[in-house]
């Protein structure tokens, strides 16, 4: 990027534009990664650092600044403690500990702090997570929004193989373990007064019970949690990433009518929309009906689908073969379509 580039709220949105503004960051550090481990550089969902034996530590860092901070189906805290511990768990690892660093506006309500907080520390109990360290700052009114959180998710690899977003090989399937973009949608609608009459709620739950008892068979080479940039900009960071082409079929993904909804109204894309309790994985052709039907037989899973597979052809693209026999290109989104969805 140019030194005089003005920073545009899309620049932190999880699309192409926000890429091109990592590479910029990214450039600036010298060191990124330890012992030839997965690093800044590969901008996947953490870090990894070999310690000793069979032991490899999973760091990932977060900050979480979604508004509102109390939104239909969770608040900030389940948020930020679900945010990071999914993350540590799309890398293959047992999630074990987290920091919490909080920034407060001043004049904001104790108990407003102390119900998010309640949030994050039972979100992070059920978990089997120490929220072990932590900071506190209080900036003068006008300077937070309220309250801000950043995070840090430190977990312990339990996945045989390398779990990552360039791990993808040709013939693997494409599975979804749910319906993409409720909790952008969720946020979307209630910050623009839609009223579809129905409970439509953010998805936002951890997924280490779902998805670990899977990484341990080492059958899923690629996993992510469609966050900002929505299903859309996680398939082609796959692709991307990978050196494959993507070729999903349109029927198969189990997109609610509610979220179909707020998007038909606002003209925005599903496929941009975030989720916080749904996961995107590659797995190996062999072993994808067992995927399936074990994540079916969970209640986080029981709308999971294989949506498609990685293929020779369509290099670094993700195509969708549409309902009525057509194909169309599903780019990477320019960002979030709505702000401060996480």
């Amino acid at each position: 990027m140019k030194s005089d580039t003005i920073i545009e709220l899309n620049h932190g949105a999880g699309g192409s534009l926000m890429d091109t503004f990592l590479a910029s960051i990214l450039a600036i550090y010298k060191t990124k990664s330890i012992d030839d481990g997965i690093g800044a550089d590969e901008m996947d969902d953490g870090a990894t650092i070999f310690l000793s034996g069979d032991t490899t530590l999973i760091v990932s860092s977060d900050s979480h600044t979604v508004d509102p901070i109390f939104f239909p189906g969770g608040d900030l805290g389940t948020l930020a403690a679900t945010g990071t511990i999914n993350d540590v768990v799309m890398m293959g690892g047992q999630p074990i500990a987290i920091t919490c660093a909080l920034l407060i506006e001043e004049g904001t309500i104790y108990s407003t702090v102390e119900k998010i907080l309640k949030s994050f520390a039972k979100t992070c109990e059920e978990n089997d997570v120490a929220v072990v360290a932590g900071d506190t700052k209080v900036l003068p009114k006008g300077q937070v929004d309220s309250i801000y959180m950043s995070t840090t998710g430190l977990g312990i690899r339990i996945s045989p193989n390398i779990i990552g977003d360039s791990k993808v090989e040709i013939g693997d399937k494409i599975i979804i373990t749910g319906s993409p973009g409720m909790h952008g949608a969720a946020l979307i609608a209630g910050r623009e007064g839609i009223n579809l009459q129905t409970d439509l709620e953010s998805d936002v739950v951890p997924l280490a019970d779902l998805l670990l008892p899977l990484v341990k068979e080492g059958v899923i080479h690629a996993m992510k949690d469609p966050t900002r940039g929505g299903t859309g900009s996680a398939l082609n960071e796959f692709a991307e990433k990978s050196n494959v082409g993507l070729v999903l079929e349109e029927e198969k993904i189990p997109i609610k009518s509610e979220v179909n909804g707020v998007c038909e109204l606002l003209g925005i894309d599903p496929f941009s929309l975030s989720s916080e309790g749904k996961a995107i994985m590659a797995v190996t052709p062999d072993k994808a009906e067992e995927v399936l039907k074990a994540l079916r037989n969970h209640p986080l899973g029981k709308e999971a689908a294989i949506i498609g597979e990685a293929t020779e052809k369509y290099e670094g693209k993700v195509v969708i073969r549409t309902s009525i026999g057509g194909h169309r290109l599903l780019r990477k989104p320019l960002g979030e379509p709505i702000p401060r969805v996480c």
